[in-house]
């Protein structure tokens, strides 16, 4: 719209809410008619400068997003660009149930509102990722991958009674995914899939700009997809011979302690004597391969190749513009790990036509791309 107004965007007052535009910086209530306004409007530009008579009603909106995890909580403001104004993270303290765990994402939420010096008046919507199987069209929470007692949880109508704005609920590895696609390693590319390789294996599929849910809205489940039909389970639970059970952290902290069970030569005691518990974490692995420890080296080769597998199957079924790789196992070890990924990946692909344009890359935004996600499809809820 001009008429010496500049260029304005019209956002519809419904039920005591503003639906903003995504890049809305200022609304002010129009005072000329030649500004096109009409009763029930406000008009909102898209630049930080004051409207026609200074008056803001309405300053930039964030929204917060909300990573939950099984051990902890990350909470971020991010803006319309996606960039985090802000974050905090708390310990989900999971054994405590629910409703303890709720409170704590409130916590999380205005710590990160404290550090980012705003108010609640500012967010314009909530975002969480959850990992397990969920129920986003109500915002409830079926189950919970690693979180007791989350069973039909109403997540989204308990978060409201912190903030009453739209809330929206979907899976951890989706969200994710958005994030990657929007402002990480997946700018600018219409179609790819991230795959996070941590304690287990989840992905988020992107398709024509948009996350992909499938018809029954599961789609994403790549860590049990069958690699090797008479493998093993994963550690966890799924299905037989997926690739959870054969290159997460879990089925590769198995390996490795059936290796040194069996006599296997390694630094891994050592390094775990020097930790002080016994927990192989993905930081571990990455030292002990700088060691060039040989049971270490072997086992990862070993779920490099299988997760090469993986992608040349995700390659040759759904052909994305890239393949994003994340999570804790492939932060810890980078390129080392992707590598092996990448040529087993293209040795596999059926088609080899344009091949070399496929690319096979590390995740960018690290343990921030959930809540960065959830954020975006937060803000992105509010102009459907």
């Amino acid at each position: 719209m001009q008429n010496g107004c500049g260029i304005l965007t019209l956002a519809r007052i419904r039920a005591g809410r503003i639906r903003v535009a995504e890049d809305l910086r200022l609304c002010v209530v129009a005072q000329r008619e030649e500004c096109g306004f009409r009763p029930g409007w406000i008009i909102c530009r898209t630049t930080t400068t004051h409207g026609d008579n200074g008056d803001a009603i309405v300053a930039s909106k964030y929204a917060i997003g909300v990573d939950l995890g099984g051990t902890k909580i990350l909470a971020a403001v991010v803006d319309a660009q996606g960039s985090v104004r802000a974050a905090a993270k708390k310990a989900t303290q999971a054994e405590k149930g629910p409703e303890a765990v709720i409170n704590r994402i409130r916590k999380a939420m205005d710590e990160a509102l404290d550090k980012a010096k705003l108010t609640k008046d500012r967010v314009a919507a909530i975002g969480i990722g959850a990992p397990g199987i969920i129920d986003s069209v109500n915002g409830v929470v079926i189950s919970l991958t690693n979180l007791p007692g989350w069973h039909n949880i109403a997540i989204a109508q308990s978060l409201r009674r912190w903030h009453a704005v739209p809330v929206s609920l979907s899976n951890d590895v989706r969200v994710a995914a958005v994030g990657e696609h929007r402002v990480g390693a997946g700018l600018g590319v219409h179609s790819m899939i991230a795959v996070f390789v941590g304690t287990g294996i989840g992905g988020g599929i992107i398709v024509n700009d948009k996350p992909w849910v499938g018809f029954r809205s599961s789609a994403g489940e790549v860590g049990h997809m069958v690699i090797l039909a008479d493998g093993p389970y994963a550690p966890g639970g799924g299905i037989r011979g997926g690739i959870e059970a054969l290159a997460s952290r879990s089925a590769i902290d198995r390996d490795l302690r059936a290796g040194i069970a069996a006599g296997r030569k390694s630094v891994l005691p050592d390094l775990l004597k020097e930790k002080g518990n016994d927990v192989i974490t993905s930081s571990v692995l990455a030292k002990a391969v700088s060691k060039n420890d040989p049971l270490t080296i072997e086992v990862l080769r070993r779920a490099a190749y299988y997760l090469g597998l993986h992608a040349a199957s995700l390659i040759n079924a759904f052909d994305p513009e890239m393949l994003v790789y994340g999570g804790g196992v492939i932060e810890a070890l980078g390129e080392w790990m992707v590598a092996q990924i990448r040529d087993v990946a293209k040795q596999h692909a059926i088609n080899r036509t344009g091949l070399d344009k496929v690319k096979i890359v590390e995740a960018k935004l690290g343990e921030q791309a959930g809540a960065i996600g959830a954020a975006l499809m937060a803000l992105d809820a509010l102009k459907a």
